[in-house]
């Protein structure tokens, strides 16, 4: 099996470090073969087409709609904000798995 790669866009790229290493530290303790990485939205053309997930932090929620559109061939799961404001690896990991992801 391939490993999982998730990305984690928001405005500035800097919540965003701090939530996927915690997530990335919950998958390591799990022993599963996924790779987290965060980045400012900007960067989303780059390497959207490149992961399996995107997942939209909410102060860029405006972006869903396009985000889905340019990468049809990519998970894109916009957080709420309890989700992403809880700033627990856990409960965004949680919350890909309910989505059968992971």
């Amino acid at each position: 099996m391939k490993q999982l790669k998730i990305a984690i866009f928001c405005s500035g790229g800097f919540s965003t470090s701090l939530i996927g290493s915690k997530m990335q530290k919950v998958y390591d303790a799990e022993g599963a073969d996924v790779k987290v990485d965060a980045y400012d939205f900007g960067m989303v053309d780059e390497v959207g087409d490149d992961v399996d997930v995107i997942l939209l932090a909410p102060q860029i929620g405006w972006a869903y709609d396009q985000t889905k559109e340019a990468h049809p061939d990519t998970q894109v799961i916009l957080l709420t904000m309890q989700q992403f404001g809880s700033m627990d690896g856990q409960v965004l990991v949680d919350v890909l798995k309910e989505k059968g992801i992971g």
